[in-house]
């Protein structure tokens, strides 16, 4: 429901993949000490948002130095090519405009002499609404819907549209929201509120699903979607930065095709009727009056053209990539596994010093927060205290990739990439951590005189030492490939922690020293232990290399969530409720929330329906993951999101565990599942009611056609996992 303005980010987060792997780095430590309540703990780090894909302050440094917008796209998305989409993708797109409303009513506006007036219809009746004039669509119960104009009052279902001339180059009218307001950041003298305007397409009001409220939409053709996208500042045009909006126009529009094609019936999104959100949980989406004629010419440049990559494929078929992008990072991109889930192949770490050059302005090219430890603890899920901290791995840029906290309810690890909801930090990069005890960070480029460092930890912990030689030597330049004929070579300061993916290193990890089970003890005997590394590795450890630890030091570290916990629970409650959760709310939703956080690895505390620091914290985490604002307030659309994620992740698990060639005439649940899961993706199987027949039969031919695989109508092996990769789950479950 929109209360008030309508505040919007200029970034666009991304879902979260599913299962990591991660790259450790050596990690240069100074000693811990107990921190007092008053000291603090600062965090530097640098660029804003998720670190992965594109950078848009990169991106403009790309283009003031004369790179095209092909060069920016194929080299920020490695190993990708451009095309023009396919001819059968060119299809009109739902976009969400509000959720939730009672009542809603649109102003009809005159863009230009002569505008033309807007037909709403409802259940076969229809009301004309003449420029200057406004019209009401109120619910009334479960099925019925009035719809008030100047010229009378209509009764019906809630099934309402309005069409005007939305089709054409240049319409002669737009509708306008009342109550609901966009800041136009684009706007010549600085932002600006403005009401939420649209000129372009079809406006469509239909019922939300568990609420007797109403959703509107907006079904346009994805060129004009792209008209309105406001990602980047137009502005950019005039400081050399023409082939950085060309390459956020090919960036939007291929993330929106990608979106369309894994939701392609926006009435399985009955909490939305979206294919796409407004804002940034997909793109920041403004419709009309925030353009300028820049850039609506840049997209034109651009049209049709998307981002492909020979992984990525549907049916034998290249499709466009979901092109995820942020404003800057600290001069390197992340790899995908260390920011979200899942490697992708298309998202690798690469080159973004253009985001830290003076001339384009980046206003966060670093950033700096502190915290005292009651913060701290307050906001980190099982730390009842802080009293020390230290980064424990290392991302292959070289900023850190988890952080290990210290005091009761530790050690506990946090990956950066979940801190940065937690903490309400600008990005994950963290760059150097500061705490009463000392400095933490990632290997230093010059390493100390002395003959070992050691780290000292609270004193139910290990005391590792680990000579200055195991530190990983990186070769004196890198060289990265921005386009076919173009080398930039990054100086040797810029790598220094970069281990090359072909180089196994035996370190110490600092995972040994912190990660026990609580029932557990560890003693290594006062013997030494040591770890020879082949002469053929770039990572030399002498064989007098040792790790000791006293016998009598013991390492605890309360048990990890389950990483891959059961799908089999209910969450009706919360399906139900119409309650916005927040701090403080009671009751059984909240305990549906806590079980699917847990599932989905944002929550590892006690699933007691209160909801708290801890699942407050968790939420926001989860928010983040998904693009969602981040406010840790279960409203409308992360319930809505949790909701479709239990229903994905239930019906896969169901039919990946049932090995049964599913055909006409088999009943059961794992039809039911299936189901499901046909009616989740557009291929509309009717009732489901575990009984395979005629519908089920056409719906399975339409999904299979639609993958290129042989239409039969029998969900055997590579239906099943066709189907459940359409699935796109989002992470539930995942090992991590």
């Amino acid at each position: 429901m929109r209360v008030g303005n309508r505040v919007r980010s200029s970034l666009r987060s991304i879902r979260a993949l599913a299962a990591t792997t991660a790259v450790a780095l050596v990690v240069t430590l100074l000693p811990i000490v107990p921190a007092a309540a008053s000291e603090l703990f600062t965090f530097d780090g640098g660029g804003w948002g998720h670190s992965v894909g594109m950078s848009q302050y990169g991106a403009l440094g790309m283009s003031q130095e004369g790179f095209s917008w092909q060069d920016i796209v194929t080299h920020y998305f490695t190993g990708s090519s451009t095309a023009p989409a396919a001819e059968d993708l060119r299809r009109p797109v739902w976009v969400n405009l509000t959720m939730e409303d009672q009542a809603l009513t649109f102003t009809v506006r005159e863009l230009h002499s002569g505008g033309v007036p807007v037909t709403f219809t409802i259940s076969g009746q229809s009301a004309t609404v003449a420029p200057g004039q406004s019209a009401t669509v109120t619910r009334h119960g479960s099925d019925t819907c009035h719809l008030s104009t100047p010229s009378g009052t209509l009764n019906g279902n809630c099934f309402i549209d309005g069409e005007w001339d939305g089709w054409i180059d240049s319409p002669t009218t737009a509708i306008e929201i009342a109550g609901c307001y966009m800041t136009n950041w684009n706007a010549p003298g600085g932002s600006v509120s403005q009401p939420c305007t649209y000129s372009r397409g079809t406006l469509h009001i239909r019922p939300d699903n568990n609420t007797n409220t109403l959703n509107s939409s907006i079904e346009i053709d994805i060129e004009d979607y792209i008209v309105g996208i406001s990602e980047m500042p137009y502005r950019w045009a005039d400081i050399g930065g023409v082939a950085a909006l060309q390459a956020q126009a090919v960036a939007a529009r291929s993330y929106a095709y990608a979106r369309a094609r894994i939701r392609p019936d926006p009435a399985a999104r009955p909490w939305c009727w979206c294919q796409l959100y407004d804002t940034n949980y997909d793109q920041n989406y403004v419709g009309y009056g925030h353009s300028n004629q820049a850039w609506i010419d840049i997209v034109r440049s651009t049209e049709h053209q998307v981002l492909t990559h020979p992984a990525v494929t549907v049916g034998g078929q290249l499709v466009p990539l979901s092109t995820f992008y942020s404003s800057s990072t600290f001069g390197k991109t992340e790899n995908s596994e260390d920011s979200f889930l899942n490697p992708v192949a298309y998202l690798k770490s690469v080159d973004d010093h253009w985001s830290q050059l003076p001339s384009v302005g980046n206003p966060h090219a670093t950033w700096s927060k502190s915290f005292t430890g009651s913060q701290l603890a307050s906001l980190l899920p099982g730390m009842n205290s802080v009293t020390g901290a230290a980064v424990t791995s290392c991302s292959a840029t070289g900023a850190a990739l988890e952080i290990t906290f210290y005091g009761s309810g530790g050690p506990r690890a946090f990956r950066t990439r979940d801190l940065r909801g937690r903490l309400n930090l600008r990005s994950q990069q963290i760059v150097t951590l500061t705490t009463p005890g000392g400095t933490s960070t990632c290997a230093a480029e010059d390493p100390p005189p002395t003959t070992t460092t050691t780290t000292t930890v609270p004193a139910t912990t290990t005391t590792t030492t680990v000579p200055p030689t195991t530190t990983t030597t990186v070769a004196p330049t890198t060289t990265t490939t921005v386009a076919p004929t173009t080398t930039t070579t990054v100086p040797a300061t810029t790598t220094t922690t970069t281990v090359p993916a072909t180089t196994t290193t035996t370190t110490v990890p600092s995972t040994t020293t912190t990660t026990v089970p609580t029932t557990t003890t560890t003693t290594v005997p006062a013997t030494t232990t040591t770890t020879t590394v082949p002469a053929t590795t770039t990572t030399t450890v002498p064989a007098t290399t040792t790790t000791t630890v006293p016998a009598s030091t013991t390492t605890t570290v309360p048990p990890p969530p389950d990483t891959c916990p059961n799908y089999d629970f209910s969450i009706n409650d919360l399906l139900s409720s119409q309650r916005v959760l927040g701090y403080g709310s009671l009751g059984a939703d909240v305990a549906d929330v806590q079980q699917m956080l847990r599932a989905l690895a944002h929550y590892d505390g006690p699933i007691d329906g209160i909801f708290g620091q801890g699942t407050t914290a968790s939420v926001r985490s989860f928010q983040d993951a998904k693009g969602l604002a981040i406010d840790g307030i279960v409203g409308p659309r992360t319930r809505g999101e949790i909701a479709s994620l239990h229903t994905a992740a239930t019906s896969g698990a169901i039919l990946t565990a049932d090995g049964t060639l599913l055909r006409r005439g088999i009943n059961g649940a794992t039809v039911r599942a299936l189901q499901a899961i046909l009616n989740m993706l557009g291929y509309n199987s009717g009732l489901v009611d575990g009984l395979f027949g005629s519908r089920t039969t056409a719906a399975v031919l339409l999904f299979q056609n639609s993958q290129n695989l042989t239409a039969d109508g029998i969900v055997g092996i590579q239906s099943r996992a066709a189907l459940t990769q359409e699935l796109d789950l989002h992470g539930f479950g995942s090992c991590d």
